[in-house]
């Protein structure tokens, strides 16, 4: 005689009948559903991450008529929105059959119309089906089958493009089903205001993360997509505390893993962990976290396998194997490939440099070589217009002194740079400032493979970047790091007197500097200034052609140990921020629109480097092939 599970006593029945997909033995494509006896108990507790809905269910059962009509909705009425199989049946995964069975199909035992879950977090990396999957068919479950009247049903995103995408597969099924199409109101979806209304009052509404105008909605149902691109939680917030008034509300999450930062999608991640390991108990909150672990194999297709359910299905193997490739060539691209296929938090989204490579040419002076504050003042003092901070109050304090002795491996190795290579021909690069930016120089000595940096920075951007961002600019200005001009925004004038001034300037001292480039963008003025002083100026494009020669050869130098920038704390802060973007032809280029923060100073360095390799009298531009892949 078989003894009974104790899970059974959820279940008024075991087995029951579910949609179950049919593939080609050869090509694994989808050619059809059929439906098989399944053990629910099974398919109920195949949640990923060692999460188990009978962990906390007491109190609480399985409806499995409710799990009927759910199964009979989804593969009766939606359809694929896109792809080869495009208004064919939609039919879920086994996985998929987990998330909504367990979702829709948990109730109270006291108040059998109560659902259990009133929150999902649906954790999972990109190429999955959950746009379809998880965004368009909860939204229109909530509008056709869910028994509340005049509910109010909501996709949310952080942009409303996004958001609009779930609204856009949900209208596309819709649209192909007549009977679905008859309930709304008009029988038609509102395209034009992302709206839909049934005849019975509920409706389905598009919105975007800007919060101040969602206060005093009352919503049923809440779809928030790509939790990791929401600047902060005030949307998620508003929407959870609308729900207050619902007795059977719904929030569900879908989310890529976001980079390694205090946000709203990693407070979900962390809540969904504790509750996966046992650490915090929450009988309403549903954890499907699909993710590789940071010490996991991730050339590993067991891997592969783990954070990905529908490899093999929606993703294939080729891909990750080509990508895997990708990876080992350019490892820019891995932080990329571990949060977007992997869910794996990362520093940024595709880290160029990795920090330990960057850092590995970092001074080591010992207690007896390395300088002292006071010789590092007297120092500085000689060039007055390079440190502005020598000219202010502050620098009368006794704090200054904490600062440089903070970077004195730092300074000890600029100063005798400073002797070593007044003579050796170098090469200079200046990125100019936005309005309230910063502004840098760079000069590249290729003789030795030393790069020097000079940033400048507005006085009032130091106190409002250390107080509102908390990077630590009031520290690199009191420690002479960066400049400061004296104005609210970036003075030009006093830049060019750091660079020149009195015969003491930066650009002067070294006598055997041969170009300095210049970003077309907004530099005329400084570089007409220096050349009025004498200076070999010219501009220096900023294109995948200009910069992919460049950045091929500061990784080659970076990843043989020999680039040497003494680690300066900007540079520094400035590689981390770095993302690289590639094109077709794989050329390689900083991109600035998705760096997490300034690169204006790795910018400056790879124009210096643009200069060296292209030491040639005519512009730039106009070497063969720097005009292709622009």
């Amino acid at each position: 005689m078989t003894t009974p599970r104790p899970e059974a006593k959820f279940f008024d029945k075991v087995f029951m009948d579910v949609p179950c997909t049919i593939r080609d033995e050869v090509t694994n494509d989808l050619v059809g559903y059929e439906w098989k006896q399944t053990d629910m108990i099974k398919l109920i507790d195949s949640c990923p991450n060692d999460y188990s809905p009978f962990t906390e269910a007491d109190g609480y059962h399985f409806d499995c008529e409710e799990a009927e009509i759910i199964m009979n909705f989804i593969v009766s009425e939606c359809v694929f929105p896109e792809g080869p199989l495009t208004g064919k049946p939609f039919v879920p995964e086994k996985w998929q059959w987990c998330v909504f069975l367990n979702m829709y199909c948990w109730f109270e035992d006291k108040n059998p119309k109560i659902r259990r879950f009133n929150e999902v977090l649906v954790y999972i990396p990109r190429k999955n089906g959950k746009t379809a999957a998880f965004g368009a068919i909860p939204s229109l479950i909530s509008l056709y089958v869910d028994p509340e009247k005049r509910s109010q049903n909501f996709c949310c995103a952080a942009d409303t493009e996004q958001a609009a995408l779930n609204f856009r597969h949900a209208a596309f099924m819709v649209e192909q089903n007549p009977k679905m199409l008859n309930k709304l109101q008009s029988g038609r979806v509102r395209h034009g205001t992302k709206f839909m209304q049934h005849n019975n009052g509920r409706t389905l509404k598009v919105l975007s993360s800007v919060a101040d105008t969602k206060h005093g909605l009352s919503p049923n149902y809440v779809g928030v997509d790509e939790v990791h691109a929401h600047h902060n939680s005030e949307l998620i917030d508003v929407m959870v505390t609308g729900t207050a008034a619902r007795s059977n509300p719904l929030i569900l999450y879908t989310t890529t893993a976001d980079y390694d930062r205090p946000s709203a999608c990693n407070e979900l991640h962390r809540r969904a962990s504790a509750v996966c390991s046992g650490l915090q108990s929450d009988a309403s909150f549903l954890p499907i976290v699909f993710e590789a672990k940071p010490d996991d194999d991730w050339m590993n297709p067991a891997i592969w396998k783990k954070a990905n359910p529908n490899f093999g299905i929606s993703i294939n193997e080729r891909y990750f194997t080509k990508e895997i490739q990708r990876v080992k060539n350019s490892p820019q691209l891995l932080n990329r490939f571990l949060r977007l296929h992997l869910n794996v938090k990362t520093a940024t989204e595709t880290s160029w440099i990795y920090p330990h490579v960057w850092t590995a040419t970092n001074p080591k002076y010992n207690r007896d070589t390395v300088l002292k504050p006071d010789a590092i003042r007297h120092l500085m003092e000689q060039h007055p217009t390079w440190f502005s901070v020598v000219t202010t109050e502050a620098w009368k304090s006794t704090q200054v002194d904490i600062y440089l002795k903070q970077f004195s491996q730092y300074y000890t190795w600029f100063f005798n740079k400073l002797s070593d290579l007044r003579e050796s021909p170098c090469f200079a690069g200046y990125d100019n400032a936005a309005v309230k930016d910063i502004a840098s120089l760079s000069l590249f000595f290729p003789e030795t493979h030393d790069l020097l940096s000079w940033n400048w920075v507005p006085a009032e951007s130091i106190e409002r970047r250390s107080v509102v961002d908390q990077i630590p600019y009031q520290t690199w200005f009191n420690s002479g790091i960066v400049g400061n001009t004296p104005q609210t925004t970036i003075d030009e004038d006093a830049i060019v007197t750091a660079m020149t001034g009195d015969g003491d300037g930066i650009l002067h001292y070294f006598e055997d500097l041969r170009v300095v480039a210049f970003d077309n963008w907004g530099s005329n003025y400084i570089s007409n200034q220096l050349m009025n002083e004498g200076l070999n100026c010219r501009a220096y494009p900023q294109s995948y052609a200009g910069m992919n020669h460049p950045c091929k050869v500061m990784e080659s130098l970076i990843e043989q140990k020999n680039l040497f920038h003494g680690g300066n704390p900007v540079l520094t802060w400035m590689m981390g921020n770095t993302m690289i973007q590639e094109n077709n032809n794989d050329q390689i280029r900083p991109d600035r629109k998705n760096s997490t923060d300034k690169i204006d100073g790795i910018v400056s360095s790879l124009m210096a480097l643009g200069a060296w390799l292209y030491d040639e009298e005519k512009t730039i531009d106009s070497i063969h092939g720097l005009s292709e892949g622009n």
